[in-house]
């Protein structure tokens, strides 16, 4: 599934990314993917929400720089060997893949996400469909 993901530059300080999720969840926002790094100064945030709508607007009241892109949500089977699967098929065809993140799941009746961020998420999702 194509989904809207938010990077997120928060000054690299105690208490920034608690703001932010203090704010979604004012908004009603459940953050469903969440990848955070940080470098000596700014703190990269990037999430999936079940709202795209909402979060921009609580980002934008709360004042957080960020910027929006398509990536793409694969779900994975919660086994060995899951990702290894879809990423040998994106790389049989040549889709080369920008950065990649995922979810997990603590019991086998659960779903794993991998959020992908690639040139072609088309092409990402018809492979993909093929995988699960």
């Amino acid at each position: 599934m194509i989904k809207k993901q938010f990077t997120l530059y928060l000054e690299n300080k105690p208490g920034e990314l608690a703001r932010v999720t203090r704010v979604l969840a004012i908004e009603k926002v459940n953050i469903e993917g969440i990848s955070v790094s940080a470098g000596s100064d700014v703190g990269l945030v990037q999430l999936i929400a079940n709202n795209a709508s909402a979060t921009n607007k609580g980002l934008a009241k709360a004042r957080v720089p960020f910027t929006v892109q398509d990536v793409s949500v694969i779900p994975l089977r919660n086994e060995p060997g899951a990702l290894e699967l879809v990423v040998s098929k994106l790389a049989a065809v040549g889709i080369n893949i920008n950065y990649i993140y995922a979810t997990s799941c603590l019991n086998k009746n659960c779903k794993c996400h991998v959020v992908i961020s690639a040139p072609d998420l088309r092409k990402v999702e018809a492979v993909c469909n093929k995988c699960l």
